[in-house]
């Protein structure tokens, strides 16, 4: 008799367990859900000289962060390697939103034409990921950065501190920056 009372009980315990069975899953790891890396250069027009903006520029980026190359003639300036925090890649542990450590080298091309100078920004970034959760394969190294897409945060910074520097508002500045 017991038998045929759990025979007709089974699929209602089946179903049961099934509907249960997500709970259990645990929460996906933040590099499951990692945006696709791009370079999204961020730029804004001043009305100044070249060289003004170029040494404003300058003196900015190396307040800032260190600077690796810098060729005048070509107009670039590039920094190097910042460890730092990411704008929007958290872990989450207990409730908590603990930003991801990450690596930024930001590119910035000054150049002049119609009687304006240009300043753009363009920032590549890196999360570092252990090679087990982020499903990497194993060369040599149980870390690797892993390419991710800027938020444009740094760079829209960056480009105020310097309109600042030039004796722009930083309101006004804001409006002209333009993202492509």
């Amino acid at each position: 008799m017991m038998d045929t009372a759990f025979t007709r009980m089974r699929p209602v315990l089946f179903a049961t367990v099934l509907a249960l069975l997500p709970a259990c899953a645990p929460p996906p790891f933040p590099e499951d859900h990692l945006p696709i890396y791009e370079e999204r250069p961020v730029e804004v027009s001043f009305e100044e000289s070249y060289n003004r903006v170029w040494d404003e520029t300058l003196g900015v980026l190396g307040d800032s962060w260190p600077v690796d190359r810098v060729d005048k003639e070509a107009g670039k300036i590039t920094t190097e390697w910042v460890i730092g925090q990411s704008d929007y890649i958290f872990n989450q542990f207990g409730g908590t939103r603990i930003p991801e450590k990450v690596r930024f080298r930001m590119s910035i091309l000054v150049d002049a034409s119609k009687g304006k100078t240009r300043v753009t920004v363009k920032n590549h970034e890196q999360v570092e990921k252990d090679i087990i959760s982020a499903d990497l394969t194993f060369t040599g190294s149980i870390y690797e950065w892993i390419d991710v897409p800027s938020s444009c945060r740094k760079e829209r910074q960056l480009l105020e501190d310097v309109a600042a520097a030039l004796g722009k508002k930083a309101r006004t500045a804001e409006l002209d920056l333009r993202s492509r």
